[in-house]
């Protein structure tokens, strides 16, 4: 069983498809540049070695690689000599970077100029009530009615 599934396993991936055609024709193994001796000595080995859980299907193979690892330096670049020259991000970098765009506050801060127009705009509305109380005492005394000064000052 195992052999039938290993040379239909050869014959699905290593021939090419005019080889499995039904006209007949024989096909020149040496010429397509795969050496049938070797694959059916390797077959045969691995028939030979039992698989350890019993399923044939499961198909097990071993690569040797043979040759030295590259040097890997993980510190490449990096100076270990002194303090770091930047540390942690700050909490304003980390919320630049997790923030959309569109969700970041204004560059404008509009509390604050909220704030001074609505100072400038009681002081304009105290201005204009002291001059009116001035122009009202004006009028009074002009009329000769005596009254005490207004005691707001500009």
């Amino acid at each position: 069983m195992h052999r039938l599934i290993a040379v239909l396993l050869v014959a699905l991936f290593v021939l090419p498809a005019g080889a499995l055609a039904q006209d007949g024709q024989a096909v020149d193994a040496s010429k397509m540049g795969v050496d049938l001796s070797r694959i059916k000595r390797e077959l045969a080995q691995a028939q030979a070695e039992p698989s350890s859980d019993g399923d044939p299907l499961r198909l097990r193979f071993t690569v040797d690689v043979v040759g030295t690892a590259p040097r890997i330096d993980l510190l490449e670049g990096f100076s270990i000599d002194g303090p770091m020259p930047y540390g942690p991000p700050t909490h304003r970098e980390f919320l630049d970077v997790v923030t959309p765009r569109e969700y970041r506050t204004p560059v404008v801060p509009f509390f604050g100029l909220a704030m001074a127009a609505a100072q400038k705009l009681w002081q304009y509305n105290k201005k204009r009530q002291c001059e009116a109380e001035i122009e009202e005492y004006r009028r009074l005394v002009m009329q000769g009615v005596a009254m005490a000064a207004p005691r707001c000052n500009q």
